[in-house]
C-alpha cells in the first residue's frame, strides 16, 4: 500500500472517529532512513552488509576500487621520501671527496704561495746587490701577492663547502617536505574514503546496488534505518487541536504493538491539512487536521504500521 493511499485512509478514519468519546486519534509509524553513498564515484568491489541485519557503527558497508587512490598514495610517499634526501644533503654540507678536493686545493695554493715568497726574498736581495731590475722585483711581488691571494681563496671555499646550505634553501626544501607531506595525507584519506562503514548503529533496511556496479554522491548503495530513528505520526482533527500540547503522553496501540507502548506528543504542525478528497466548506470543518509527531517510549512497532492514540491523563 501506497503511503498516499494509507494517509488517505488513515485521516478518513480519524474523521470518522472524531466524535467518538475516547477520543481515539490514528497515524502510523515513520522511519527517518539514511542513504549511504560514497563521496566520490567509483565501482563497486564488496559488499558486506545484507538486508534485515543490524550493524554496528563502524562496521564496513561496502568498497569501492582503489587503484588509482592507491598509486596516488605510494606516488605522494616517494615524494616524501625525495624531499627529505634532498633536505638531508643540504643540511649536511658538502660530501667528503669534495671537502678533501678543497683541502687538496688549499694545500697546492699554500705551495704555490710559499714558493712564490721565497722568489720573492731571493729577487729582493739580488735588487739590494744591484743583479736584478725594478721590473723583475716588481714581477716577484706581483706573483707573490697573486700565490697569498689564492692561499685565502682556497681557505675560504673549504669553510664554504664544509658549511650547510643557506637558510632560505632550507626553508624551501622544509615547505617542499611539508607540501609532499600535505599531498600524502589527501591521498591516504581519499583512499580510506573508497571503503564505507555506517555511521551509527542501524538496520540494513535495504541494499540499492551490488557488487560490479557504480556508485556515486547521488548513487546510494545502502538504506539504512538508524536506531531510535522511527517516530510516530498522528493527526490530530481541528476541532481538538486546542487539547493537545507538547509533552502530552498517549497510549498507541496496533497490531503486534507490544503491551504498554507510549509516545510522547513532539511537534504539531503550524497548519491545519485537508483529508483527501474531501472539498472544502464550513460543513466539513472537522476535516481539517494537524499533522503532528510524537516519540515513542519504549520499542516502536516497524515503519509504516499504522497506529491507534489515546491520550492519557
Amino acid at each position: 500500500m501506497s503511503r498516499h493511499l494509507l494517509l488517505a485512509g488513515l485521516v478518513l478514519g480519524i474523521a470518522a472517529c472524531s466524535d467518538q468519546p475516547d477520543e481515539t486519534l490514528h497515524g502510523y509509524a515513520e522511519g527517518d532512513f539514511t542513504a549511504i553513498a560514497p563521496d566520490a564515484p567509483g565501482r563497486i568491489v564488496e559488499t558486506l552488509a545484507r538486508e534485515g541485519t543490524h550493524v554496528a557503527a563502524g562496521d564496513t558497508l561496502f568498497s569501492l576500487d582503489a587503484t588509482a587512490e592507491r598509486a596516488a598514495l605510494a606516488t605522494a610517499e616517494a615524494r616524501i621520501e625525495a624531499a627529505l634526501a634532498r633536505f638531508d644533503d643540504a643540511a649536511a654540507g658538502a660530501r667528503s671527496p669534495e671537502i678533501e678536493a678543497a683541502r687538496d686545493q688549499l694545500d697546492q695554493a699554500n705551495a704555490a704561495a710559499r714558493e712564490a715568497n721565497d722568489a720573492l726574498t731571493r729577487t729582493r736581495e739580488l735588487f739590494e746587490d744591484g743583479h736584478v731590475s725594478q721590473a723583475r722585483l716588481d714581477q716577484a711581488l706581483a706573483a707573490a701577492r697573486t700565490a697569498n691571494a689564492r692561499v685565502a681563496e682556497m681557505r675560504q671555499r673549504l669553510s664554504l663547502v664544509q658549511l650547510p646550505a643557506r637558510e632560505n634553501q632550507l626553508r624551501a626544501l622544509q615547505a617542499e617536505i611539508a607540501a609532499a607531506q600535505a599531498e600524502r595525507d589527501r591521498a591516504a584519506d581519499a583512499l580510506d574514503r573508497r571503503t564505507v562503514a555506517a555511521p551509527a548503529d542501524a538496520a540494513v533496511h535495504r541494499q540499492i546496488r551490488f557488487t560490479g556496479e557504480q556508485a556515486g554522491p547521488a548513487q546510494p548503495v545502502y538504506e539504512l534505518l538508524p536506531d531510535g530513528a522511527v517516530h510516530a505520526v498522528l493527526f490530530i482533527p481541528e476541532t481538538g487541536i486546542g487539547g493537545h500540547a507538547i509533552g502530552d503522553r498517549f497510549a498507541v496501540d496496533c497490531d503486534g504493538c507490544a503491551a504498554g507502548l507510549t509516545a510522547r506528543l513532539a511537534a504539531i504542525a503550524d497548519a491545519a491539512e485537508f483529508t483527501p478528497p474531501v472539498i472544502y466548506s464550513d460543513n466539513e470543518r472537522a476535516r481539517l487536521v494537524y499533522r503532528a509527531e510524537a516519540r515513542f517510549e519504549g520499542t516502536p512497532p516497524p515503519p509504516g504500521t499504522p497506529l491507534r492514540f489515546r491520550p492519557q491523563p
